[in-house]
């Protein structure tokens, strides 16, 4: 494996930390990064291919095969840049105004999100996040480090920036810079979007089926407690309705529990299940971590009549996969 596709590994026994500073590369210095890599959704994805993959192999003609997106059927692939950070961000100025005309939340405004090695990541938030916060005052950006790894037992964590294009482009050579000054420490492991998981996007910055980004992003909060009581059947752990002035019933959320065994047969071959309950239900559902007792918590986030269905749909999920299992 090249351990050149991250910062902070040397190319010679030179100090290449000698000279810099937070704000400013020293150009005399090279970087040692030979890869950037970046999470994106399945549809800024096509949109950076093209009709009939003209854009895509327009780009790779004009920056010599320097630009590559994974080949794979999830809802999300990664992008990866070769080369120098110039061309890098060369190629970044190409690719940034498809991707914000894809997002559309405004013109001019987009959301990218850069892969990170675990051990790099405290040098990006800074101490207490102090670090981040000077992000997004410098650079007017929404900005974000996910707790968690990408799936697959991998070493890469997610940076989210959103914000005006320009400004996204110097905060990112920013964070290289960073980066740069910042030795990778431990094994590297790469993250194949093959590994989707579609039940921890929130935790690690992925992105779930018609992702809508300009949806305000739900904050993780590692602080946050939950009571969580009950099993599946017959036992659920539900938030009182809440009325408007014409007694309109308005979205509320239930949450029930079930044995962890049981998550993939609702979530699918991919996810693919889940996504069809989502859709047919009109709810949004989410599934938190495994509890200690190896049972499962599922939040199911909608108007009443639309969580009893997908209640339903879940019911019957899971009596198919029983059954199956049975006669098998």
């Amino acid at each position: 494996m090249d351990h050149g596709m991250y910062p902070g590994n040397k190319r010679s026994n030179e100090d290449i930390s000698s000279g810099l500073n937070d704000n400013k590369r020293n150009r005399n210095i090279p970087s040692t990064r030979t890869e950037y890599r970046f999470l994106i959704a399945a549809s800024d994805s096509n949109a950076i291919f093209g009709r009939n993959g003209e854009n895509y192999q327009s780009l790779r003609n004009k920056y010599h095969n320097q630009i590559d997106i994974s080949q794979v059927q999830t809802p999300e692939r990664v992008l990866i840049f070769y080369g120098d950070e110039d061309r890098a961000m060369s190629i970044l100025a190409d690719i940034l105004p498809i991707m914000a005309q894809n997002q559309g939340v405004r013109p001019g405004f987009v959301e990218l999100r850069a892969m990170i090695h675990s051990s790099q990541a405290g040098a990006v938030i800074g101490k207490s996040g102090d670090r981040i916060k000077e992000f997004r005052q410098k650079y007017n950006l929404d900005t974000k480090v996910f707790p968690n790894a990408t799936p697959g037992d991998t070493t890469e964590r997610i940076l989210s920036l959103r914000g005006e294009l320009p400004n996204i482009v110097e905060c990112l050579k920013e964070v290289y810079s960073i980066l740069d000054q910042t030795p990778v420490r431990g094994p590297i492991r790469i993250y194949d979007p093959s590994f989707y998981d579609g039940v921890d996007v929130e935790r690690y910055g992925g992105f779930g089926e018609n992702h809508d980004f300009q949806a305000t992003r739900t904050r993780f909060n590692p602080n946050q407690q939950q009571q969580h009581s009950g099993n599946y059947n017959n036992r659920n752990n539900t938030n009182h309705m809440n009325y408007s002035q014409n007694n309109g019933p308005m979205p509320t959320t239930v949450q029930v529990t079930i044995p962890n065994a049981l998550s993939s047969s609702i979530l699918g071959p991919r996810c693919s299940r889940i996504a069809q309950i989502r859709q047919q239900s009109g709810c949004v559902i989410k599934f938190d971590d495994p509890l200690p007792s190896n049972d499962r918590i599922i939040s199911i986030i909608g108007m009443p009549n639309n969580i009893i269905q997908a209640q339903y749909l879940m019911q019957t999920a899971v009596k198919q996969w029983t059954n199956a299992t049975v006669s098998s």
